[in-house]
């Protein structure tokens, strides 16, 4: 068994996935064998799984361990990924039925609130670096990813005082799209264009990196965000909050989905509908108002 899943693994790594993906597949197919040893007391071989074995491990995970949706259905996808190698690869003669998935109760995206939202901006304001205000504003006011970010060049940004645009040419799927600059964050990128034209007068990059011919890295810029997240006592941010954020509040300022979708690159309405759907918070506040 060992040597199936490392030559897995190996695949997976040849054909394009991150360490992140492998090391997640690896995890989750580990649980998998522990549980088929723990049940039937041998390896799980791929020629002898079958789909009663599929349902049973599904349903061990929901009803014994009590595992999020989520998680139960990451679980039986790794599984069914490497089954499916194995069945082109002649380790096994067919692909067993698998069960249908666990149902999620999804929920909007994680979005700050107002007042977590003005205690970052406070903290980015008294700390004064220009760099970070530019880049925390694109990710908050425009929309952008943290890699949309940093991947960005002079030649994308075109602000003034009472216009501005951000070019962003290699969106998630490699989408181009431009993006509208609203006023505060056209502010800040202007005072961050004044200061960076002096210190790097040679890189092509809107955040220069370790050296004028490299961009910061998405790393390291999401180091900067977590500063401040800190600073203003903001726990569990992801790097997609900001972006979360952006979205929600163009919602709840009337803006369309179709709008929205545009703004965050979405392709399909469908991602951008996620954020209609109520947070904890939305749900809590209604709850306190309908009690008696």
């Amino acid at each position: 068994m060992s040597e199936t899943f490392d030559r897995y693994f190996s695949h997976l790594k040849d054909t394009g996935s991150s360490a992140h993906t492998v090391s997640g597949y690896r995890k989750d197919l580990l649980a998998f064998a522990s549980w088929y040893r723990g049940t039937f007391g041998e390896d799980p071989e791929p020629e002898k799984i079958t789909s009663i074995d599929l349902r049973e491990y599904q349903g061990w995970m929901r009803n014994v361990k009590g595992l999020k949706p989520n998680t139960v259905n990451r679980r039986m996808k790794a599984v069914k990924s490497w089954l499916s190698w194995c069945v082109n690869q002649g380790l096994a003669p067919r692909l067993p039925d698998f069960p249908k998935g666990v149902p999620e109760a999804r929920r909007a995206p994680q979005a700050l609130e107002r007042a977590e939202v003005n205690r970052l901006l406070r903290e980015v304001e008294r700390e004064g670096d220009p760099r970070d205000a530019a880049l925390i504003r694109l990710m908050l006011s425009c929309g952008l990813r943290v890699s949309e970010a940093v991947s960005l060049r002079l030649e994308d940004v075109d602000v003034g005082e009472r216009h501005g645009v951000i070019v962003v040419r290699s969106g998630k799927g490699g989408k181009y799209r431009e993006v509208p600059v609203p006023p505060a964050a056209r502010r800040a990128l202007r005072e961050w264009l004044a200061v960076r034209e002096k210190k790097y007068p040679r890189s092509p990059w809107l955040f220069p990196g370790a050296t004028d011919d490299r961009p910061l890295t998405p790393g390291a810029a999401w180091r900067i965000v977590k500063k401040y997240a800190w600073k203003a006592r903001i726990s569990d941010l992801h790097p997609h909050t900001l972006r979360h954020t952006c979205a929600t509040n163009m919602l709840r300022s009337g803006a369309n989905l179709v709008e929205v979708a545009s703004v965050l690159g979405h392709a399909r309405l469908d991602s951008t509908a996620v954020y209609t759907r109520p947070s904890v918070a939305d749900l809590a506040r209604a709850v306190e108002r309908g009690e008696a």
